[in-house]
């Protein structure tokens, strides 16, 4: 897990798009920076950067939403989070394209690689570069490893158990062969490696431990359909269970017994003991908590 969280990288974000407002005043007017940040021009200043960054509303770029998921995709892999190499894509190029400076000519810290949109979209390329095969830069294996760029190159300098073998003439950047750079990040205390399947799945796991409601158990239970059986329509069949049966677990409704939340967890390959105690707890909830009831 990185030292910062998705909300900072989602701040950071917002001081972009705002910086963005700037420069659009520059190439175009005002009213079209106005047009694209959803703010009107500042009474007091002729830089959108002097707003406050929390005014913008991230629902308003597609962006934001496909940082949401990369986040989770680099840092926190799940049987949930299988990459959308178009996310993967467009974070890159998103990065790439954002604004050097703001529009006094400064070079501000979160425009550079190193502010953490740009850590989010390289550890979200990192990732995909691991699990299809590619070979890795340091950088890339930094980020998988929790780590600093220095000490992958401190690894690179070892001889012998522990160190890490660079792809001999690769240079700007030093290149990483596939095979090895997995192979030593397996040994790293930071990796994270993608789970293979939903019973290896630690955040999965503690999505599922950490749920209060029925509503909140229903909406993972939904997420589950589709990987495990193709579309979710097919499910009930499958289950033998009637539409409305499925229907009543995934939007919290369920009546709960032993023997269908077994039934449920084994099919959707969880768990059981851990699927079926939160089903009757979050059931509990629901009929007898009143700071836990669903509306």
């Amino acid at each position: 897990m990185p030292k910062f969280t998705k909300e900072d990288v989602m701040n950071e974000l917002r001081q972009i798009f705002l910086i963005q407002a700037d420069h659009l005043v520059i190439a175009g007017s005002p009213k079209l920076a106005e047009a694209f940040i959803g703010l009107s021009q500042p009474e007091d200043s002729w830089n959108f950067f002097d707003h406050d960054p929390k005014l913008v509303d991230l629902s308003r770029f597609n962006i934001a939403h496909q940082f949401d998921w990369c986040f989770d995709y680099a840092f926190n892999p799940s049987v949930l989070t299988r990459h959308d190499e178009s996310y993967v894509q467009d974070l890159l190029v998103f990065v790439d394209g954002i604004p050097r400076t703001d529009n006094g000519g400064d070079r501000l810290p979160f425009l550079t690689d190193q502010g953490l949109c740009h850590v989010v979209a390289d550890a979200a390329h990192a990732r995909f570069a691991l699990e299809e095969g590619f070979d890795l830069t340091t950088r890339q294996v930094a980020l998988m490893a929790n780590m600093t760029e220095g000490a992958v190159r401190n690894a690179l300098a070892q001889k012998g158990d522990g160190g890490l073998r660079a792809i001999p003439g690769t240079k700007n950047p030093v290149m990483i062969e596939h095979a090895e750079a997995l192979s030593w990040l397996q040994s790293r205390r930071g990796f994270v490696p993608t789970p293979e399947n939903f019973q290896d799945d630690r955040f999965l796991t503690a999505q599922i431990a950490n749920e209060r409601t029925t509503q909140g158990l229903g909406k993972l239970v939904s997420r589950l359909l589709l990987p495990i059986f193709g579309t979710p329509e097919k499910a009930p069949a499958q289950l033998g269970w009637s539409p409305e049966k499925l229907e009543a677990w995934t939007n919290g409704t369920q009546i709960f017994s032993v023997e269908d939340a077994a039934h449920l967890a084994t099919a959707l390959k969880l768990d059981v003991p851990l699927f079926v105690g939160k089903a009757q707890e979050v059931v509990l909830r629901r009929e007898f908590d009143p700071e836990d009831k669903e509306t």
